[in-house]
């Protein structure tokens, strides 16, 4: 059965590249803003730019940054993963239905077609909630199909060693779709994604407060540092959104692609 899917929030739904550059015009903005206070506090401005509270303020920003991108980078190899043990428990039953006589292996050849489609639905489908529950609704009806074949089969004892092998099989390819599942819906949880933009831009306006009794602020060295902070974010944000952006797990869905002729070769 399809795991019920949250409803996405409008972090996640929001596109990574619209974030970041919003970010990258407040960092802007807020460090504008520290440096006007700044110069109104002229005399309580610190004079050295290299203050302790903003070089604090810089490691714990670091300290955040290198977290949630950790954080963004397992659980998308956790998805990788799981593409690659669904991909191997459904070519395992594929092969298991050879243990059947011939009618009976064209029925189950034929429900598993429909699974293997559903499936290749899902691994291919865009960020569109009701695309992916449907693809989800269709195998999940064909596996209860699969099961009840199973089932139905095996009082014959004839079929024992095939009943056996096949639901072991159909154990382990369930267990893989719905491990699959909960892969996809396991993020960066948005209070993180929120506390790093927001030290990000406490770090911003206490660079700019800082930098108050400086006769000139070096924008384009702040601009840089803050390009590449927006940088880090977005790759973090990119890698937690796998059917979204530049970062996909499109590679290991062909191992799913790739079961269309495995599935034809046993054919």
């Amino acid at each position: 059965m399809p795991l019920a899917m949250q409803e996405h929030s409008m972090l996640y739904s929001t596109h990574a590249s619209a974030l970041v550059v919003i970010l990258f015009c407040f960092l802007l903005i807020f460090t504008a803003i520290g440096v006007r206070v700044g110069r109104k506090r002229k005399s309580f401005a610190p004079v050295n730019e290299q203050s302790v509270p903003v070089a604090s303020l810089l490691a714990l920003q670091g300290l955040l940054l290198a977290f949630t991108f950790a954080m963004a980078g397992t659980r998308f190899e956790a998805r990788r993963t799981a593409i690659v043990d669904e991909a191997k428990a459904i070519n395992t039953v594929i092969q298991r239905v050879d243990l059947y006589e011939p009618t009976q292996r064209q029925a189950f050849r034929r429900d598993l077609n429909h699974y293997l489609e559903a499936r290749l639905q899902y691994s291919t489908a865009p960020f569109d909630k009701a695309v992916t529950d449907t693809a989800l609704r269709r195998s999940a009806r064909y596996g209860r199909r699969l099961w009840a074949r199973t089932m139905l089969l095996a009082p014959n004892l004839n079929n024992q060693i095939a009943t056996e092998q096949m639901v072991t099989g159909l154990n382990t390819m369930f267990e893989q779709a719905i491990a699959r599942q909960a892969a996809r819906r396991a993020r960066v949880p948005d209070p993180i994604v929120y506390m790093l933009f927001i030290m990000s831009l406490a770090t911003a306006f206490f660079t700019g407060y800082t930098s108050a009794n400086r006769h000139k602020v070096d924008w384009l060295a702040v601009g840089a540092f803050h390009f590449l902070v927006a940088m880090v974010i977005y790759i973090t944000l990119d890698l937690d959104r796998p059917r979204r952006g530049l970062i996909r797990v499109s590679d290991m869905n062909e191992l799913m692609l790739d079961l269309r002729q495995v599935f034809r070769a046993g054919g």
